[in-house]
Protein backbone atom coordinates (compact mmCIF):
# COMPACT_ATOMS: atom_id res chain seq x y z
CA UNK A 1 0.00 0.00 0.00
CA UNK A 2 1.09 3.94 -0.33
CA UNK A 3 1.79 5.65 2.74
CA UNK A 4 2.73 9.30 3.25
CA UNK A 5 5.69 9.63 5.16
CA UNK A 6 7.29 12.47 6.79
CA UNK A 7 11.10 11.70 7.69
CA UNK A 8 11.67 15.31 9.04
CA UNK A 9 10.07 18.99 9.10
CA UNK A 10 9.13 19.92 5.13
CA UNK A 11 10.60 16.49 4.82
CA UNK A 12 7.86 13.89 2.96
CA UNK A 13 7.46 11.21 0.78
CA UNK A 14 5.12 8.13 -0.51
CA UNK A 15 6.27 5.05 -0.10
CA UNK A 16 5.45 1.25 -0.11
CA UNK A 17 4.78 -0.34 3.13
CA UNK A 18 2.81 -3.56 3.94
CA UNK A 19 -0.52 -3.35 4.77
CA UNK A 20 -0.80 -3.05 8.28
CA UNK A 21 -2.96 -6.07 10.30
CA UNK A 22 -5.24 -5.79 13.51
CA UNK A 23 -4.69 -7.28 15.99
CA UNK A 24 -7.22 -7.69 19.12
CA UNK A 25 -9.50 -5.20 19.68
CA UNK A 26 -8.44 -3.97 16.38
CA UNK A 27 -9.59 -2.94 12.88
CA UNK A 28 -8.50 -2.18 9.78
CA UNK A 29 -9.46 0.72 7.80
CA UNK A 30 -9.52 2.08 4.15
CA UNK A 31 -8.86 5.45 3.86
CA UNK A 32 -11.47 7.76 2.00
CA UNK A 33 -10.98 11.29 2.94
CA UNK A 34 -8.36 13.19 5.07
CA UNK A 35 -8.80 16.76 6.37
CA UNK A 36 -5.59 18.22 6.90
CA UNK A 37 -5.57 19.90 10.46
CA UNK A 38 -3.45 22.92 11.69
CA UNK A 39 -1.90 20.87 13.75
CA UNK A 40 -0.78 18.62 10.80
CA UNK A 41 0.05 22.05 9.01
CA UNK A 42 3.02 22.76 12.39
CA UNK A 43 3.57 18.93 12.44
CA UNK A 44 4.64 19.35 9.00
CA UNK A 45 6.59 22.62 9.12
CA UNK A 46 7.79 21.02 12.20
CA UNK A 47 6.79 24.00 14.66
CA UNK A 48 4.34 21.85 16.59
CA UNK A 49 5.25 20.87 20.46
CA UNK A 50 3.86 17.43 19.96
CA UNK A 51 6.19 16.48 17.00
CA UNK A 52 7.95 13.53 16.30
CA UNK A 53 9.64 11.79 13.43
CA UNK A 54 9.40 9.28 11.35
CA UNK A 55 5.62 9.62 11.15
CA UNK A 56 3.14 9.53 9.24
CA UNK A 57 0.06 12.52 9.43
CA UNK A 58 -3.49 12.17 9.23
CA UNK A 59 -6.54 12.35 12.50
CA UNK A 60 -9.25 13.90 10.68
CA UNK A 61 -10.30 10.98 8.59
CA UNK A 62 -13.27 8.84 7.40
CA UNK A 63 -13.13 5.73 5.86
CA UNK A 64 -14.94 1.99 6.01
CA UNK A 65 -14.06 -1.08 7.83
CA UNK A 66 -11.94 -3.93 6.07
CA UNK A 67 -11.04 -6.21 8.61
CA UNK A 68 -11.54 -6.68 12.26
CA UNK A 69 -9.17 -8.29 14.94
CA UNK A 70 -10.34 -10.79 17.40
CA UNK A 71 -13.16 -9.53 20.29
CA UNK A 72 -14.09 -6.60 18.21
CA UNK A 73 -18.30 -7.16 17.85
CA UNK A 74 -19.39 -3.31 17.70
CA UNK A 75 -17.80 -2.71 13.92
CA UNK A 76 -18.27 -5.19 11.28
CA UNK A 77 -16.73 -5.30 7.54
CA UNK A 78 -18.10 -2.32 5.32
CA UNK A 79 -19.37 -0.30 8.03
CA UNK A 80 -18.47 3.40 7.23
CA UNK A 81 -16.40 5.06 10.35
CA UNK A 82 -14.87 8.05 11.21
CA UNK A 83 -11.67 7.86 12.97
CA UNK A 84 -11.24 9.78 17.03
CA UNK A 85 -7.71 10.00 17.33
CA UNK A 86 -6.86 9.89 20.87
CA UNK A 87 -5.87 7.04 22.55
CA UNK A 88 -5.47 7.66 26.12
CA UNK A 89 -3.85 4.85 29.12
CA UNK A 90 -6.65 5.22 31.42
CA UNK A 91 -4.20 4.50 34.85
CA UNK A 92 -2.94 8.06 34.65
CA UNK A 93 -4.16 10.84 37.07
CA UNK A 94 -6.41 12.63 34.64
CA UNK A 95 -7.85 9.20 33.42
CA UNK A 96 -8.69 8.31 37.34
CA UNK A 97 -11.14 11.86 37.39
CA UNK A 98 -12.96 11.45 33.84
CA UNK A 99 -10.47 14.09 31.98
CA UNK A 100 -9.09 11.13 29.63
CA UNK A 101 -8.61 13.83 27.18
CA UNK A 102 -5.77 14.91 28.56
CA UNK A 103 -4.37 11.60 29.16
CA UNK A 104 -0.73 11.77 30.82
CA UNK A 105 0.65 9.45 28.43
CA UNK A 106 -1.78 10.13 25.29
CA UNK A 107 -1.05 8.89 21.72
CA UNK A 108 -2.27 9.94 19.11
CA UNK A 109 -3.18 8.52 15.60
CA UNK A 110 -1.99 10.77 13.16
CA UNK A 111 0.89 12.45 15.43
CA UNK A 112 2.76 9.69 17.58
CA UNK A 113 1.07 6.52 16.24
CA UNK A 114 0.91 5.92 12.28
CA UNK A 115 -1.70 7.70 10.76
CA UNK A 116 -4.25 8.34 8.19
CA UNK A 117 -2.39 9.47 5.09
CA UNK A 118 -2.28 6.25 3.89
CA UNK A 119 -4.16 3.75 2.11
CA UNK A 120 -4.95 1.51 4.92
CA UNK A 121 -4.44 2.22 8.59
CA UNK A 122 -5.43 0.07 11.94
CA UNK A 123 -7.05 1.84 15.13
CA UNK A 124 -8.53 0.08 18.40
CA UNK A 125 -12.34 -0.49 17.84
CA UNK A 126 -12.94 2.59 20.50
CA UNK A 127 -11.17 4.67 18.28
CA UNK A 128 -13.95 4.68 15.32
CA UNK A 129 -17.54 5.77 14.93
CA UNK A 130 -19.87 4.15 13.03
CA UNK A 131 -21.90 7.04 10.51
CA UNK A 132 -24.06 6.89 8.07
CA UNK A 133 -23.38 5.25 4.67
CA UNK A 134 -25.09 8.51 2.75
CA UNK A 135 -23.04 10.76 4.31
CA UNK A 136 -19.97 12.37 2.23
CA UNK A 137 -16.40 11.50 3.30
CA UNK A 138 -15.84 15.01 2.64
CA UNK A 139 -18.20 15.85 5.39
CA UNK A 140 -17.53 12.89 7.73
CA UNK A 141 -13.71 14.27 7.96
CA UNK A 142 -14.55 17.18 10.14
CA UNK A 143 -16.15 15.14 13.28
CA UNK A 144 -13.01 15.79 14.45
CA UNK A 145 -12.44 18.73 14.49
CA UNK A 146 -15.82 19.38 15.05
CA UNK A 147 -15.22 17.55 18.45
CA UNK A 148 -12.50 20.05 19.46
CA UNK A 149 -14.98 22.94 18.83
CA UNK A 150 -18.01 21.44 20.65
CA UNK A 151 -15.35 20.80 23.86
CA UNK A 152 -14.51 24.37 23.75
CA UNK A 153 -17.73 25.69 24.27
CA UNK A 154 -17.84 22.63 27.11
CA UNK A 155 -15.21 24.43 28.84
CA UNK A 156 -16.55 27.33 28.47
CA UNK A 157 -19.78 26.55 29.86
CA UNK A 158 -21.43 28.30 26.67
CA UNK A 159 -25.14 28.84 27.11
CA UNK A 160 -28.08 30.74 25.22
CA UNK A 161 -27.33 34.16 27.76
CA UNK A 162 -23.90 33.93 25.86
CA UNK A 163 -22.22 36.66 23.89
CA UNK A 164 -19.08 34.55 23.14
CA UNK A 165 -16.10 35.83 21.20
CA UNK A 166 -13.74 33.71 19.35
CA UNK A 167 -10.44 34.77 17.63
CA UNK A 168 -9.74 33.15 14.80
CA UNK A 169 -11.57 32.05 11.81
CA UNK A 170 -9.67 28.70 11.02
CA UNK A 171 -11.53 25.36 10.83
CA UNK A 172 -11.21 25.44 14.55
CA UNK A 173 -12.28 28.77 15.42
CA UNK A 174 -15.44 28.02 12.55
CA UNK A 175 -16.20 24.81 14.68
CA UNK A 176 -16.14 26.97 17.87
CA UNK A 177 -18.41 28.81 16.49
CA UNK A 178 -20.56 26.04 15.00
CA UNK A 179 -20.73 24.91 18.55
CA UNK A 180 -21.49 28.11 20.18
CA UNK A 181 -24.23 28.62 17.96
CA UNK A 182 -25.75 25.66 19.01
CA UNK A 183 -25.77 25.91 22.46
CA UNK A 184 -28.08 29.00 21.40
CA UNK A 185 -25.33 31.95 22.08
CA UNK A 186 -24.58 34.77 20.31
CA UNK A 187 -21.42 35.01 18.41
CA UNK A 188 -18.79 37.58 17.20
CA UNK A 189 -15.57 36.58 15.62
CA UNK A 190 -12.46 37.75 14.58
CA UNK A 191 -9.56 37.16 12.02
CA UNK A 192 -7.61 38.80 9.48
CA UNK A 193 -8.67 36.89 6.46
CA UNK A 194 -11.90 38.30 4.81
CA UNK A 195 -12.59 34.66 2.99
CA UNK A 196 -12.61 33.42 6.18
CA UNK A 197 -15.13 35.80 8.00
CA UNK A 198 -17.31 34.80 4.56
CA UNK A 199 -17.45 31.79 5.64
CA UNK A 200 -17.75 32.30 9.23
CA UNK A 201 -21.24 34.37 8.25
CA UNK A 202 -22.45 31.25 6.10
CA UNK A 203 -22.22 29.39 9.17
CA UNK A 204 -24.57 31.84 11.10
CA UNK A 205 -21.93 34.27 12.90
CA UNK A 206 -23.35 37.24 14.36
CA UNK A 207 -20.12 39.34 13.95
CA UNK A 208 -17.56 39.35 12.09
CA UNK A 209 -14.63 41.17 12.56
CA UNK A 210 -11.45 41.92 10.70
CA UNK A 211 -8.86 42.84 12.84
CA UNK A 212 -7.26 44.96 10.58
CA UNK A 213 -9.81 47.32 9.09
CA UNK A 214 -11.83 47.60 12.64
CA UNK A 215 -10.70 47.93 16.91
CA UNK A 216 -11.75 44.98 18.14
CA UNK A 217 -12.08 45.93 21.29
CA UNK A 218 -14.32 49.00 20.86
CA UNK A 219 -16.04 47.07 18.02
CA UNK A 220 -17.30 44.04 20.96
CA UNK A 221 -17.60 47.15 23.62
CA UNK A 222 -20.30 48.22 21.23
CA UNK A 223 -21.63 44.97 20.49
CA UNK A 224 -22.06 43.80 24.04
CA UNK A 225 -23.41 47.54 25.36
CA UNK A 226 -20.24 48.07 27.36
CA UNK A 227 -19.85 44.93 28.70
CA UNK A 228 -17.80 43.04 27.07
CA UNK A 229 -18.15 39.21 26.08
CA UNK A 230 -19.04 36.71 28.35
CA UNK A 231 -16.60 33.67 26.83
CA UNK A 232 -13.42 34.69 24.70
CA UNK A 233 -12.00 31.76 22.97
CA UNK A 234 -8.73 31.67 21.57
CA UNK A 235 -8.25 29.54 18.33
CA UNK A 236 -4.87 31.10 16.89
CA UNK A 237 -2.55 29.85 19.16
CA UNK A 238 -0.21 33.23 19.33
CA UNK A 239 0.43 35.19 22.30
CA UNK A 240 -0.89 38.37 20.98
CA UNK A 241 -4.42 36.54 20.07
CA UNK A 242 -4.22 35.33 23.90
CA UNK A 243 -3.11 38.29 25.57
CA UNK A 244 -5.88 40.16 23.76
CA UNK A 245 -8.51 37.71 25.16
CA UNK A 246 -8.19 39.79 28.66
CA UNK A 247 -9.39 43.07 27.38
CA UNK A 248 -12.51 41.31 25.34
CA UNK A 249 -14.02 39.55 28.10
CA UNK A 250 -16.00 41.07 30.85
CA UNK A 251 -15.53 41.08 34.50
CA UNK A 252 -16.75 37.84 35.60
CA UNK A 253 -16.32 36.34 32.37
CA UNK A 254 -14.69 32.94 31.55
CA UNK A 255 -11.30 32.81 28.59
CA UNK A 256 -10.47 29.27 26.83
CA UNK A 257 -7.45 28.84 25.38
CA UNK A 258 -7.99 26.61 22.63
CA UNK A 259 -4.87 27.29 20.57
CA UNK A 260 -1.49 25.55 20.71
CA UNK A 261 1.70 27.11 21.31
CA UNK A 262 5.14 26.81 22.64
CA UNK A 263 5.55 30.60 23.24
CA UNK A 264 5.22 32.13 26.54
CA UNK A 265 2.42 35.13 26.59
CA UNK A 266 1.89 37.53 29.04
CA UNK A 267 -1.01 38.56 31.17
CA UNK A 268 -0.96 41.90 34.18
CA UNK A 269 -1.52 39.85 37.66
CA UNK A 270 -4.24 42.84 38.22
CA UNK A 271 -6.59 42.20 35.12
CA UNK A 272 -6.86 38.04 36.07
CA UNK A 273 -7.87 39.34 40.03
CA UNK A 274 -9.76 42.31 38.93
CA UNK A 275 -12.27 40.66 36.34
CA UNK A 276 -12.09 37.65 38.65
CA UNK A 277 -11.72 35.75 35.50
CA UNK A 278 -11.94 31.89 34.89
CA UNK A 279 -9.24 30.46 32.54
CA UNK A 280 -9.41 27.22 30.70
CA UNK A 281 -7.44 25.30 28.56
CA UNK A 282 -9.06 23.20 26.01
CA UNK A 283 -7.46 20.07 24.80
CA UNK A 284 -9.22 17.37 21.96
CA UNK A 285 -12.65 16.47 23.57
CA UNK A 286 -13.88 14.83 26.10
CA UNK A 287 -17.17 12.56 25.56
CA UNK A 288 -18.82 15.04 22.67
CA UNK A 289 -17.35 13.27 19.62
CA UNK A 290 -20.89 11.58 19.18
CA UNK A 291 -22.42 15.09 19.38
CA UNK A 292 -20.10 16.15 16.66
CA UNK A 293 -21.09 13.21 14.50
CA UNK A 294 -24.63 13.78 14.98
CA UNK A 295 -24.04 17.92 14.08
CA UNK A 296 -22.16 16.78 10.86
CA UNK A 297 -24.47 13.95 9.47
CA UNK A 298 -27.35 16.81 10.20
CA UNK A 299 -25.79 19.73 9.04
CA UNK A 300 -23.46 18.03 6.45
CA UNK A 301 -23.76 20.76 3.66
CA UNK A 302 -23.24 23.65 6.72
CA UNK A 303 -19.91 21.71 7.82
CA UNK A 304 -18.35 21.22 4.65
CA UNK A 305 -18.79 25.18 3.91
CA UNK A 306 -15.11 25.34 5.48
CA UNK A 307 -13.65 22.83 2.64
CA UNK A 308 -11.98 25.41 0.26
CA UNK A 309 -9.98 22.70 -1.61
CA UNK A 310 -9.72 18.80 -2.24
CA UNK A 311 -6.39 17.12 -3.78
CA UNK A 312 -5.93 13.75 -4.53
CA UNK A 313 -3.10 11.83 -2.65
CA UNK A 314 -0.66 11.96 -5.40
CA UNK A 315 -0.60 15.08 -4.86
CA UNK A 316 -0.87 15.50 -1.19
CA UNK A 317 2.91 17.00 -0.23
CA UNK A 318 1.67 20.33 -2.72
CA UNK A 319 -1.72 20.25 -0.27
CA UNK A 320 0.39 21.39 2.35
CA UNK A 321 2.78 23.43 0.57
CA UNK A 322 -0.13 25.33 -0.75
CA UNK A 323 -1.81 25.43 2.48
CA UNK A 324 1.16 26.77 4.13
CA UNK A 325 2.09 28.97 1.63
CA UNK A 326 -1.58 30.84 1.20
CA UNK A 327 -3.37 30.76 4.48
CA UNK A 328 -5.02 33.89 2.63
CA UNK A 329 -6.93 31.37 0.54
CA UNK A 330 -7.62 28.21 1.81
CA UNK A 331 -9.47 27.18 4.84
CA UNK A 332 -9.96 23.78 5.17
CA UNK A 333 -8.41 21.33 2.48
CA UNK A 334 -8.88 17.53 1.89
CA UNK A 335 -7.06 14.91 0.63
CA UNK A 336 -9.61 12.38 -1.32
CA UNK A 337 -7.77 8.55 -2.04
CA UNK A 338 -11.10 8.08 -3.75
CA UNK A 339 -9.90 10.17 -6.87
Amino acid sequence: MQVLVAHAPREMAVEERPKPEPGPGEVQVKTRVVALCGSDLHLYDGTHPYRTYPTIFGHEASGWVTQVGDGVSELSKGDHVVLEPCMWCGECYPCSIGRYNCCSRMRTIGVTEPGALADFYVAPARALHRIPEDLSPQAASLCEPHSVGFHANARGGVNDSDQVVVIGAGPIGLTILAGAKLRGAQVAIIDLIDKRLETARRMGADLTINADKADPVETIREWTGGNMASVVVEAVGQPKTIESTIQLVADGGRVVIAGVTEEFFSLRGVDITKKELTIYGSRNNLGVFKDAVEYVTNNADLAATMITREYPFEDAIEAFETTLAHPEQVCKVVINFET
